[in-house]
């Protein structure tokens, strides 16, 4: 009995410690101010990555890539190495050319007795082929429509935060820099538009300005974004679900039937 109460305290300790992991955010800052881009990816408060060099992962990198130098062996054993290597290559090149020759004998074999198989195998062939391609679109349907809501709570769990958007439209011909304005704050904007209906966006400053009388424009931008591990366990879990009981359930039911 100690020992049940041991190992159920250990896997309790286990799922917790899981649970903790996935409830924890993971994060990334991505920036691109005067033309140098700069990001960091945490676990929480724990660094992970970043563009300065730092951060866990490239650490476990650097530690791994330390292996020790092997010693050269002395030249005698290299020129019996390299005799040994033109040996082998001389079987290998013989090989090679015995194995062409079958298999252009296999070919030539081959091609006499397709083309002296009936006509009809062709026919079922291609009356099949359609019959094939519109099962497999049907099953991409199938499984689009299970993944459907999954997805969207993946992505809705996504957060973009902090989204600051800086761009001056410059042209030192005025009509070219009102047309350029129109169409790039028209596409940034209907892009926002379309992010905040995926994911989940909070805005810090858009501000899109245009640069009469400028030779060259300014693009500066930075955005945090964040996801819980728990949320893709959790639509994965909620596919699973759906692909059991109204996919493989039916699929299996049918093929009974046949």
């Amino acid at each position: 009995m100690i020992v049940l109460k041991i190992l159920m305290w250990i896997l309790l300790a286990v799922l917790g410690l899981v649970l903790l992991a996935l409830i924890l955010p993971v994060s990334a800052k991505i920036s691109y101010i005067g033309g140098k881009l700069n990001y960091s990816v945490k676990y929480s408060f724990l660094p992970m990555l970043d563009s300065d060099g730092g951060g866990l992962l490239k650490k476990l990198k650097g530690r791994k890539n330390k292996v020790p130098e092997k010693k050269e062996a002395p030249d005698e054993d290299k020129t019996s190495e390299s005799e040994e290597v033109s040996a082998e290559s001389e079987t290998v090149i013989s090989e090679s050319k015995a194995a062409e020759d079958v298999s252009e004998k296999n070919d030539t074999v081959s091609e006499k007795r397709e083309n002296s198989a009936p006509k009809k195998s062709k026919r079922k062939r291609s009356e099949s082929e359609p019959e094939e391609k519109k099962s497999k679109l049907e099953s991409i349907l199938e499984l689009w429509e299970a993944a459907d809501r999954p997805a969207l709570k993946i992505f809705k769990g996504i957060k973009l935060s902090e989204l600051y958007i800086d761009i001056i439209v410059a042209n030192e011909d005025a009509y070219k820099c009102a047309l350029n304005y129109g169409r790039v704050s028209g596409a940034i904007y209907q892009l926002l538009g379309w992010f905040s209906v995926l994911f989940n966006v909070k805005l810090k400053t858009v501000d899109i300005t245009p640069g009469f009388a400028l030779s060259e424009s300014r693009w500066d931008a930075s955005v945090k974004v964040s996801l819980n591990l728990m949320t893709p366990v959790i639509a994965g879990i909620w596919f699973l679900i759906i692909y059991i009981f109204k996919i493989f359930i039916p699929s299996r039911k049918k093929s009974e039937v046949r």
